[in-house]
């Protein structure tokens, strides 16, 4: 029999249980649920991958356990989906409109629903709206469920950044119940006040914790990043309003932390001692973020406030993959992400707990739907089918440390450089958005590297700054040249894109 889900859209579909459940039980539910809405709806709905499957004889009919899954079924990596991003929306067709050859029409099963969901929802706009019949309400139906109504795309800087289109079913489902994962957090409750300190834009980083907390009826301050309302005007913000919960990406958070730290110095605010819960994504927390985040914390008078991190991205669609509490993993849902890790030198099924390369695939979602995606991210601590021991969900747990495949670690003069511990290194003494560290290839193969900085009125010396990057992560600069503020912006933001360009690797 169905099962009941908060996705009023969701007719039919089966919920799997995260709680008092085998996890090798849970596995093959998730598994057989993928393999339905392959056959269902991928397969004769998504354009790209009819024509990939056609291409490489893929028959699904004959898939039926992981093994065979991962045999027939290739990785799509993020060109693929920049170079033909339209082709992976599914997009079936709808009887009397406009016919797209290269996908089949939505299904018999599917139009009846929609008719008999029509049917229950006639009265909800009848009072406001001319006479519509039974046949145009059952195509707003479909339209409910299939439409793209929101594209997000990553901060690249052209035009090829990766997308991902959303349906009104996706935001409703999916989307909606990526917030019920916080409710899993060791200090959440309905009433905590939630303050987004991610930048406004056209990136799941502002849509996802912008939607997911009001989805779920959670109180929320979004304040669009820190050139929508200065840093120092959150703070006071979050001050005044008690904000419980912050969430940003790591380098920020620790700039917006120290912000505070300065102004609780200052005699501008007593502390913030209602913060509960820190929440760091976007990029890695590393042992350098976590360690200046709780320090902020203890001088804020909230040295009880946990600190855990997250983990999303524009393609994975979700609100995102979030630890329950410190060092418990980030719990992903079986429900909509069917994950696999896998080595990154054999492109083999990894041994258990052993780091490896998360690939995930979508599993009923509509809009953007991508299989077996390569992520690039490695996950050092692996992952783990058991059950939480700190929120008790029976959950795939990915743990850290996390860390790009190439983009996260870079090679300067015969030594591997780790970006997330430079960036921290860099703003122990720097604030955020001030500095750019450039490297230069030469012919001869050499590297010479140069820091710009803006020093924002701090006393920063150039040989304390080389001391800094040389004990930091071994590497050192070749200059290093002061600017004004019209520059350093010109420099992080002239190529476009929501991101700083704080590193440009030539």
């Amino acid at each position: 029999m169905p099962v009941h889900t908060l996705n009023p859209f969701a007719d039919g579909v089966q919920r799997i249980a995260c709680r008092s459940i085998d996890p090798a039980e849970q596995r093959l539910m998730s598994f057989l649920n993928l393999l339905r809405f392959l056959k269902d709806e991928v397969l004769k709905y998504s354009p790209y991958y009819r024509r990939k499957f056609a291409q490489l004889g893929v028959r699904l009919e004959t898939i039926a356990s992981e093994a065979e899954f991962a045999t027939a079924i290739p990785f799509t990596d993020k060109e693929e989906l920049r170079s033909h991003f339209p082709d992976f929306v599914l997009q079936p067709n709808w009887p009397s409109a406009e016919r797209n050859s290269a996908v089949e029409e939505i299904s018999a099963g599917h139009i009846r629903r929609y008719r008999e969901r029509a049917l229950r929802t006639a009265e909800v706009a009848g009072d406001i709206e001319p006479p519509v019949d039974l046949d145009e309400r059952t195509y707003r139906e479909f339209l409910f469920d299939w439409q793209p109504i929101l594209t997000t795309r990553t901060g690249g800087t052209t035009g090829t950044a990766a997308q991902s289109t959303y349906t009104l079913s996706d935001v409703h489902g999916p989307l909606r119940r990526a917030g019920l994962f916080h409710h899993n957090i060791r200090t959440w409750s309905p009433t905590q006040r939630f303050m987004s300190l991610l930048p406004a834009g056209e990136h799941l980083g502002f849509y996802g914790n912008f939607l997911v907390p009001l989805l779920n009826g959670q109180p929320l301050r979004p304040m669009f990043g820190g050139r929508v309302t200065s840093t120092e005007n959150q703070v006071l913000v979050a001050h005044r309003d008690k904000i419980q919960a912050l969430y940003g990406t790591s380098s920020y958070l620790v700039s917006w932390l120290d912000t505070a730290c300065n102004m609780l110095r200052a005699g501008q605010i007593d502390g913030l001692p209602s913060i509960e819960l820190v929440s760091a994504s976007a990029e890695a927390l590393s042992e350098g973020y976590a360690a200046n985040i709780r320090k902020s914390l203890v001088e804020l008078k909230a040295p009880n406030a946990r600190l855990i991190q997250g983990m999303s991205s524009t393609e994975l669609k979700s609100g995102g993959f979030r630890d329950c509490d410190e060092n418990s993993g980030l719990h992903v849902d079986p429900q909509h992400f069917f994950i696999e890790m896998i080595d990154p030198e054999t492109m083999l099924p990894a041994t258990p707990r052993a780091p490896a390369v998360l690939v995930w695939s979508h599993i009923d979602w509509h809009g953007t739907v991508i299989l077996r995606y390569w992520s690039g991210d490695i996950i050092e601590g692996g992952v783990s089918f058991e059950e939480c021991p700190k929120c008790r969900l029976v959950v795939p747990r990915l743990f850290p440390p996390f860390r790009r495949l190439v983009s996260d670690f870079i090679k300067v003069k015969g030594a591997r450089v780790d970006l997330a511990e430079l960036r921290a290194a860099l703003e122990t003494m720097l604030e955020r958005d001030t500095y750019q560290i450039e490297v230069i290839r030469r012919r001869d193969g050499r590297h010479t590297v140069n820091a710009y900085v803006h020093a924002n009125g701090r006393d920063v010396s150039t040989d304390a700054l080389r001391d800094l990057v040389m004990t930091a992560v071994e590497l050192r600069l070749d200059t290093v040249h002061f600017c004004e503020s019209d520059e350093m912006h010109q420099r992080l933001y002239g190529a476009g894109g929501w991101k700083p360009r704080w590193l440009v690797n030539e």
